[in-house]
């Protein structure tokens, strides 16, 4: 006889449907032969698992034994039930090769384990013994229950019972379970593999639950779907020419993947698509009869409810009215629309469906309001770049409701973005739990483009929309590693994770279509250095991961992270490549033909999505109609820099073949050019900005060939004045370029009477004959031993704001920092959101400590105890102001002993209208502030606050009171000339020195 011995064991840890508990196990099956000779079969442990599993786990199926338990439904059950149940089964043969049997109603007799799933108000499950607690989900919406239930009728000795409030519950019931046996969402559209297991079974004494969703309503909405999604469906599909390509075939698998992620509503493709039409025989019209075409049909069957954009009323898609209008689209025409819009409805009659009201101009232009009915949800929209403008108002109920339209691919001034994921999912966080927190959950849709490559915000955005709660303040990280887990599996995940979640921040601190060749700067803070250094950074942690992965996840990892970073690489090499050949151009250096071929290289169309639209040197808010080429400059490389006149008077020298550059400056020396002073010529000796202890530590001097000749150098400088290296050359082709690193031996640094700032100098000699000479000016100061905090440098000080030294709470209301928010670490705003707005000063609040060193004067007589101006800039999050008409988010900035000033970041005046370029006719924008475009361009908001400093320094400090919710904190800046003297960066200068006290 054979018979299945269960011995305590450790079993692998299970795929993770995210944000939910584990309930399914993978145990290892081992086959012996007992002493009486029938095969043994023992559940032993695994070498993946950290994790202890009961005896008594519901096996679902067994790859060796070739047994799947069997899979009971209702008759009288919705058909999307059983089309998911069908599916369900599906996910357990592609996990362990065995098909589970799928039975109506009742069970063949030898039946003695088996699956039962349905609605809570099915017969069958109204009819099991030892499910009372099934009654608590009746009339909920979209709840489930799964659990293991000993002899529930049926014959059967042991189930799992999976049930659901309603159909659409007992779908995701269904789906979680599937997600958690190791079946991605993503499984058909990211080709995430299925990774095969020897057997499945759901924990002994588990129970897989959830109650009602944060939302009602989650959704995803296509978005011009011409060319990239369309292309790929007529390809896959084989669609002729000129027909329909999304028809049931793509969005069969579309709606699953809906489902499987959570979503129940659904704004379809609608740049060339006619949902509800498509897949009929339209000629030579719309059928008389308001008949459902094969898409909606589909659509209800599986469970999803249907919608139309926020310019399609009726459930009737714009290309509708392209093809079958009878005069204008406007409310004059009130007879025919009416009539237009009835056909809509009473195709949708029996279909469930969410009808778009309020009607609004063609091409997005105005026209008029949304209906404030009972019964009509209220939708507001984000500004189209991921900063809610407005929720429902506190203290004013409204019966249906209100919700969010968001994006994370998006098509409009100022600047369309869908190339590729650029989405913040910190920001997500931040902006969806101010909806959550002010009601604004009736709905929530999503504009997902085409979806590719934007599968994991979308994913993000739904999971905060299912349940928010299961994803806390600096949840990210954990969705990330979930995620990664799941897709890629367990031994990449943190890794793949960290690349992601630093992904999210670099990508989002300017859209990749923002991105140009002066973007990122070449002169100031090696910013353009830092950020492509990030870049290549995460590439070839990405690439390695790639390289070990099995060949099977290759393309998953491919298509959702290596691609992403792979092309983000590829644009900014370009952009600065492009850059430095112009900059090196006007400073005679040859390397400018080097970097211009390296931009040339770049600008090859990259092969990751061949069928999207191009993304290179944008001209206006919408892409160019192919990939353009930035500007980049050539020069003549046998061509001296500048040709010498040996005339000592004249002050021009001889024939140079080597040019100086250095930090904070586009000239070039020797000699002569617009950039070396502001009358371009009889400059003075070139200088770098002062050095003092606590500033960057190094500067930089570039040494580089301007000519035919092979010419030597070297450096001489003060002794105290570190040069490396010293010496070398330089060739005609650039390829010996170098860039010396200058920085100061402060035990050495000479006093000077008295003064802080000392000037040294750095000679460089070359064979040619150039000679050229570099000032270093250096200031010494100190530091009191008991001071802890940051310390100006370079002549300012810069503060990330997570970086706060006290933190007062007041009641339950405190700041608290969010990972991975904003351009450079993260943000810092007052938690719990609510409608509190406190006086000034009654708040929670937080400090920043920094010092200041005294500051010279011309003259010995000048009074230390005077103060000078300085700016304060505190950089917060593009958040809008989303409480209503003339309610302002605020906060209150205090420094040292003065009294607090109230600050009301986001302009009251609306910016109305708005052009791309000069040429062109503006456009309304709508009600976003003044400030608008410059604001979400930058993804940050500057607030620049004047203040006095004291000359003599210190320590001084920085409070900030908390106000009102909505106010995120980035960083903070104190510029004593130093920001201001150094000129544009994008993202400003790096953090100072923090010291602690001795």
């Amino acid at each position: 006889m054979r018979r299945c011995v269960i011995a305590t064991a450790i079993f692998a840890v299970g795929a993770l449907a995210l944000g939910e508990p584990k309930v399914i196990t993978f145990p290892s099956i081992d086959t012996d032969t007992s002493s009486d000779g029938a095969a043994q079969i023992t559940f032993s442990s695994s070498t993946s698992s950290s994790s202890s599993s009961s005896t008594d786990d519901f096996l679902i199926a067994s790859t060796h034994q070739h047994h799947a338990a069997a899979l009971l439904l209702d008759s009288a059950d919705d058909e999307a039930i059983h089309i998911a149940a069908r599916t369900f089964a599906h996910d357990i043969y592609r996990v362990t090769g065995v098909s589970p049997s799928l039975y109506n109603d009742s069970l063949p007799h030898d039946v003695k384990t088996a699956i039962v799933a349905g609605s809570a108000s099915s017969k069958l499950i109204s009819g099991l013994h030892g499910t009372d607690y099934t009654e608590g989900l009746k009339g909920k919406w979209e709840s489930y229950d799964v659990r293991e239930v000993k002899q529930p009728g049926h014959g059967l000795e042991d189930s799992l019972v999976v049930v659901g409030s309603d159909r659409r519950g007992t779908i995701y019931a269904l789906y979680t379970l599937s997600e958690q046996m190791g079946v991605s969402p993503f499984h058909f559209w990211s080709d995430v593999p299925v990774r095969p297991r020897p057997a499945i079974a759901f924990a002994h004494g588990k129970k897989l639950s959830h109650g009602e969703p944060t939302v009602k309503y989650r959704g995803v909405f296509i978005n011009d779907e011409h060319p990239a999604l369309w292309s790929w469906a007529a390809q896959k599909w084989k669609v002729k020419w000129g027909e329909p390509a999304l028809l049931t075939d793509m969005y069969a698998p579309w709606f699953e993947m809906m489902l499987r992620l959570k979503a129940n509503y659904f704004w379809p493709a609608m740049y060339a698509s006619m949902f509800d039409v498509d897949g009929m025989d339209t000629y030579p019209g719309f059928p008389e009869q308001p008949l459902p075409g094969p898409n909606q049909v589909l659509a209800n069957a599986m469970g999803v409810v249907m919608g139309t954009s926020h310019h399609e009323p009726m459930a009737r898609n714009k290309p509708e009215w392209d093809r079958g209008q009878q005069g204008p689209w406007d409310w004059t025409n009130k007879d025919f629309l009416t009539e237009w819009w009835t056909y809509g409805a009473e195709r949708a009659k029996g279909k469930e469906t969410l009808f778009t009201l309020g009607m609004r101009g063609d091409g997005d232009m105005p026209l008029t309001g949304a209906s404030n009915k009972l019964d009509v949800s209220i939708l507001f929209a984000d500004d189209n770049w991921g900063n809610i403008m407005s929720v429902l108002p506190p203290g004013k109920e409204h019966k249906a409701g209100a919700g969010i339209y968001y994006h994370v691919d998006y098509v409009g001034m100022p600047r369309a973005y869908k190339w590729i994921n650029t989405i913040n999912l910190a920001k997500t966080w931040d902006q969806m739990s101010i909806a959550r927190a002010f009601n604004t959950t009736a709905i929530w849709i999503v504009n997902v483009g085409t979806l590719k490559p934007l599968e994991l915000p979308t994913e993000h955005f739904l999971s905060l929309a299912w349940d928010l709660d299961a994803w806390p303040i600096n949840s990210v990280d954990t969705f990330l590693s979930q995620w990664a887990s799941r897709e890629f599996g367990e031994n990449v995940s943190e890794e793949v994770a960290d690349i992601m979640s630093k992904y999210s921040m670099y990508a989002s601190r300017r859209k990749a279509e923002l991105v140009n060749s002066t973007t990122w700067s070449l002169t100031n803070y090696e910013e353009a250095e830092r950020v492509l250094g990030e870049w290549e950074d995460l590439s070839e942690r990405a690439g390695k991961v790639y390289k070990a992965l099995d060949e099977d996840t290759k393309p998953a990892f491919y298509e959702l992270v290596y691609m992403l970073v792979l092309g983000q690489v590829n644009l900014n090499k370009l952009y600065i490549a492009a850059e430095r050949s112009v900059l090196y151009a006007q400073q005679g250096r040859n390397a400018a033909n080097v970097y211009a071929r390296q931009a040339v290289d770049a600008e090859v169309p990259f092969p990751a999505r061949p069928q999207v639209g191009p993304h290179i040197n944008w001209n206006s808010w919408l892409e160019p109609v192919k990939d353009i080429m930035p500007p980049i400059s050539f020069v003549k490389p046998n061509q001296p820099a500048r040709e010498g006149i040996p005339i000592p008077e004249l002050g021009y020298g001889v024939i140079s073949n080597i040019r100086v550059t250095h930090e904070n400056s586009q000239g070039s020396w020797p000699g002569n050019t617009a950039f070396n002073c502001p009358r371009g010529e009889h400059c003075e000796l070139p200088s770098l900005l002062p050095m003092d202890p606590y500033g960057v530590q190094s500067r930089w001097i570039d040494v580089g060939a301007a000519g035919p000749r092979l010419v030597k150098w070297k450096v001489e400088s003060d002794k105290w004045i570190k040069v490396h290296p010293s010496h070398g050359h330089i060739t005609k082709d650039a390829s010996n370029d170098v860039r010396l690193r200058v920085s100061i031996d402060w035990d050495s640094v000479p006093e000077n009477e008295g003064k802080d700032q000392v000037t040294g100098q750095f000679f460089l000699h070359a064979t040619d004959g150039s000679n050229v000479t570099i000032q270093v000016p250096v200031r010494k100061y100190a530091v009191d031993n008991d001071f802890t905090g940051f310390v100006q440098g370079d002549g300012y000080v810069a503060i990330e704001a997570g970086h706060l030294v006290r933190n007062q709470s007041k009641g339950e209301y405190a700041f608290q920092e969010m990972k991975g928010y904003g351009r450079t670490r993260s943000g810092v705003e007052m938690f719990p959101m609510t409608t509190q707005n406190f006086t000034v000063g009654q708040g929670p609040s937080i400090e920043y400590d920094f010092w200041t060193h005294p500051i010279e004067s011309e003259s010995d007589d000048a009074n230390l105890d005077a103060d000078v101006d300085a700016e304060v800039t505190i950089q917060i999050g593009p958040t809008l102001n989303f409480l209503g008409v003339n309610k302002t988010i605020a906060f209150a900035f205090q420094l040292d002993s003065s009294s607090p000033t109230i600050i009301n970041p986001v302009p009251t005046e609306p910016l109305g209208f708005a052009s791309d370029r000069p040429e062109n006719k503006p456009v309304a924008i709508g009600a976003v502030p003044k400030d608008w475009i410059d604001i979400v361009k930058n993804e940050i908001r500057d607030v620049r606050i004047p203040v006095k400093i004291s000359k003599s320094g210190g320590k001084h400090t920085i409070k900030i009171y908390g106000m009102t919710t909505g106010i995120v904190l980035e960083r903070v800046l104190v510029d004593l000339g130093g920001i201001r003297s150094r000129g544009y960066s994008y993202l400003g200068p790096p953090e100072s020195a923090h010291v602690t006290a001795k």
